[in-house]
């Protein structure tokens, strides 16, 4: 049974508001009533052609979008929303978005509703792909500046500069320097209530403290955000606040923060399909790895895969190559394995994506290894294999798959483990349980076929990791 539909005239009051209690993701909750839309109605209540288009663009349908928008005369409020829609369009080049703000500056126009996150949590790949203008920030501060305060008030637009510039040295491994930055903006998002982009600054920062191999807990860093959701009902930066909870987990080995979203709030990719999730798919791939289900991420990867291309989403199609590759490995196909990441590796030595790759560790390691005995070393694949074995020693519970065999452990074996852990012998553990070596001998061997183990060491490992010690 369809909702029912709302009327043309709270579509454009809702869309007014849009960015205050009214944004993109409500804005999609509403797409039949958008699309019901007759043009007797647009043409009574204009705005609500903004809706229409984001919508549009939400659902990947970025062709039809271009030919609404078109279609829209090029007067009155038309003007100013073909605008807006332009800069936001998924399919926008950089200079296409410069240009646009100069048109915007020289014109004294503002366009308050652009959000250029759309919830994501980064600045560079966020509504679009502008991952790779390091080197023209680091050239045009002012002018990029001055720029956005077409987009944002003017007091924040520094902060943003500084936000766009740690996003690119931490994808080039400029670690230090992506930290002071992104120091200096949680400060400044912070002090003029940014919360939308503070978002994007925890999620960086939180990622550079992994990379610098520290234990994070995956709830800290969103806590001050939900504080302040709870406080002022203004929630669209939220939108992604869980699935940034799961991405820190993977590192930390969270099971249940893990399994809890995969089965109640990961996105349904057959049911309300959009794009605004590209983010939550992403994540949700991994919970596809970790639980061994190949099939599912390979459709989900090839149903992004046009969408991303159309988008020019770079970064992103870099992502579901890289994790393809690790999906193919771990079903022993290893030449769809190489294929896959070398497609991954292309783009990212293209657009010097080194932590995109590096922050695979342990799951993509093997992979990398095999890929440069075949295709021979080079300067960028050693560099790429120092910062991914470091994170591979770092993060050993990253996507760590479950284990084959859906295993329990009775009481006596988690107190083997336990023993086997503290480095007693096994006839120590027989005198513990006044048993014999050989039934201790029995136990040990059902461990390791449970935890698929070859050794104490490993075996112990792996109950660490799936937090049965």
């Amino acid at each position: 049974m369809s909702k029912q539909l709302v009327s043309a005239e709270e579509l454009q009051r809702r869309t007014l508001s849009f960015l205050k209690n009214y944004f993109l993701i409500d804005e999609h909750n509403d797409r039949e009533s958008y699309y019901a839309l007759t043009p007797a109605d647009i043409k009574k209540y204009p705005y609500t052609a903004c809706g229409i288009a984001l919508n549009l663009f939400m659902d990947g349908e970025l062709t039809k979008a271009d030919r609404f928008i078109d279609a829209l005369p090029d007067e009155g409020e038309y003007t100013y929303m073909k605008i807006g829609l332009k800069i936001v369009n998924p399919r926008i080049t950089w200079k296409e978005f410069i240009d646009t703000l100069k048109f915007l500056r020289a014109s004294n126009l503002s366009v308050g509703f652009v959000t250029l996150t759309a919830g994501r949590p980064a600045i560079l790949n966020g509504f679009n792909d502008f991952s790779r203008i390091g080197p023209f920030l680091k050239k045009h501060k002012t002018e990029f500046v001055e720029n956005l305060s077409c987009l944002y008030e003017p007091s924040v637009c520094p902060s943003i500069y500084n936000q766009c510039l740690a996003e690119y040295y931490y994808q080039i491994n400029r670690l230090i320097d992506a930290e002071v930055l992104v120091s200096r903006t949680i400060k400044e998002f912070n002090k003029d209530s940014e919360h939308r982009l503070l978002f994007t600054a925890l999620y960086l920062q939180t990622k550079i403290f992994i990379a610098y191999g520290r234990t994070v807990d995956p709830e800290s860093y969103i806590k001050h955000i939900q504080q302040y959701i709870e406080e002022t009902g203004i929630a669209e930066f939220s939108y992604n606040l869980d699935s940034a909870e799961v991405m820190t987990a993977f590192y930390e080995g969270e099971r249940k923060i893990i399994s809890s979203w995969f089965k109640n709030n990961a996105p349904d990719e057959y049911g309300n399909f959009n794009m605004l999730d590209t983010y939550r798919y992403l994540v949700k791939m991994r919970c596809y790895i970790i639980t061994n289900n190949y099939t599912s991420l390979i459709a989900l990867a090839e149903k992004l895969r046009p969408l991303l291309e159309e988008g020019r989403r770079h970064m992103d199609l870099c992502e579901i190559d890289l994790l393809l590759s690790i999906a193919f490995y771990r079903a022993e196909k290893k030449e769809l394995a190489i294929e896959a990441f070398d497609r991954a590796i292309k783009i990212a030595g293209r657009r010097r994506y080194y932590r995109l790759i590096a922050d695979e560790g342990c799951a993509v390691l093997n992979v990398l290894i095999d890929y440069i005995k075949q295709k021979g070393e080079s300067e960028f694949l050693m560099e790429l294999l120092e910062m991914t074995r470091n994170m591979a020693i770092s993060h050993p519970r990253y996507l760590k798959a479950e284990l084959k065999n859906d295993s329990t452990f009775n009481q006596k074996e988690v107190e083997i483990l336990k023993l086997l852990e503290q480095g007693k012998s096994r006839d120590e553990i027989a005198e513990y349980f006044f048993i014999s070596e050989n039934t201790v001998n029995f136990h040990v061997k059902k461990l390791y076929l449970k935890l698929e183990a070859t050794s104490v060491t490993q075996a112990v490992w792996n109950a660490r990791v799936l937090g049965i010690i």
